[in-house]
């Protein structure tokens, strides 16, 4: 089943604008060679993941329903339904809440394996749960519905909602969050996939029953937790290398539970050996930056696999698997030959 008839896309190329899916594929299968560039940030240790943080201008932009020009001085943010309290903000009384400050990798549902639908920013804005709590959800609350400026929906239950990570940004890479980002506030909750953190964020109200939002009614995920993936980022797909050693680098990213270990395979899942994540400095919500070192380099074409593991254990699935429903999954797989 395909995501999106229609797509609203762009990427560091200007506003986005309406395109048919098969031609978003098209784009998509063009645009997906992208790399990160973690071989660049092997000298800065444990802080690497941290300064690898995307321009605005080049994070990939999706959105459903267009992207909404909001007035900030007409705009605000309703709390209401389920709830003993109910709130209303103004753009100016939500900076003025307590300011926090974190960087999160931001990724698309739609992304595949080693897909350029993915970004790491440092977002400004306020914790989520004290101005919930300020509303304070009744008894019979046990959904939250998200609505956003141009239309869009999601929701989350009240578990999901009330954890302490969530938060409100207003701010990305320290500059206000430009109109394709959000303008004037949006959601994140660290460990979803960006189709449940809507843009534009107007209204958050509390239900007494599940609520499926937009793509929910189409058949994607509920959850939409992040897949458990890794990710060779350096060399390429089909490059030629040579010498007697040779550095492989990539990132690997998880859902809340984080991403624990990398493992790699150099003969196409024969064997595999442990790479070493060199920075890591928020698991729950950030890529991590692994190496290894492959010595003894064989002559001839390579196979090359890579795994994470996550915090609470769980593996990388080997069966691959497109995006539709909860996210691409499978070994990235490149394929190189020494020479």
């Amino acid at each position: 089943m395909e995501r999106r008839t229609f797509i609203s896309i762009a990427g560091g190329i200007g506003v986005g604008v309406l395109l048919p899916y098969a031609f978003y594929r098209y784009l998509a299968e063009g645009t997906n060679v992208l790399p990160i560039g973690v071989r660049d940030y092997l000298d800065d240790g444990p802080q690497a993941a941290l300064r690898a943080i995307t321009p605005a201008g080049d994070l990939y932009v999706m959105s459903s329903h267009g992207e909404p020009a909001v007035d900030a001085e007409k705009w605000s943010l309703l709390v209401d339904g389920l709830v003993e309290n109910p709130l209303r903000l103004s753009y100016e009384e939500v900076r003025g809440l307590s300011r926090y400050e974190t960087t999160l990798t931001l990724e698309c549902i739609s992304n595949p394996i080693g897909g350029r639908y993915i970004g790491t920013c440092q977002w400004s804005g306020t914790l989520l749960r004290p101005l919930l709590e300020r509303a304070r959800p009744k008894p019979k609350a046990v959904y939250a519905v998200l609505y956003a400026a141009e239309g869009y929906t999601t929701g989350h239950t009240l578990e999901r909602i009330l954890r302490s990570e969530n938060f409100l940004a207003y701010e990305l890479n320290g500059e206000a969050l430009t109109r394709q980002h959000g303008f004037p506030l949006r959601v994140f909750l660290p460990g979803k996939y960006g189709m449940k953190m809507p843009k534009w964020l107007t209204r958050i109200e509390f239900v007494d029953k599940e609520y499926l939002g937009y793509w929910e009614q189409k058949g994607w995920s509920n959850q939409a937790d992040r897949q458990l993936c890794a990710v060779v980022d350096d060399p390429r797909d089909v490059a030629r290398i040579s010498g007697t050693s040779f550095v492989i680098t990539g990132y690997a990213v998880a859902g809340a539970a984080g991403v624990a270990l990398v493992e790699i395979s150099t003969d196409d899942g024969r064997t595999w050996h442990s790479a070493s994540i060199f920075s890591n400095p928020i698991p729950s919500q950030m890529w991590a930056f692994w190496k290894y070192v492959w010595t003894d380099l064989p002559k001839g074409k390579h196979n090359i696999r890579v795994r994470a593991i996550a915090g609470d254990g769980r593996v990388q699935t080997a069966e691959r698997s497109g995006e539709w429903p909860d996210g691409a999954r499978g070994y990235h797989t490149i394929s190189v030959v020494v020479v």
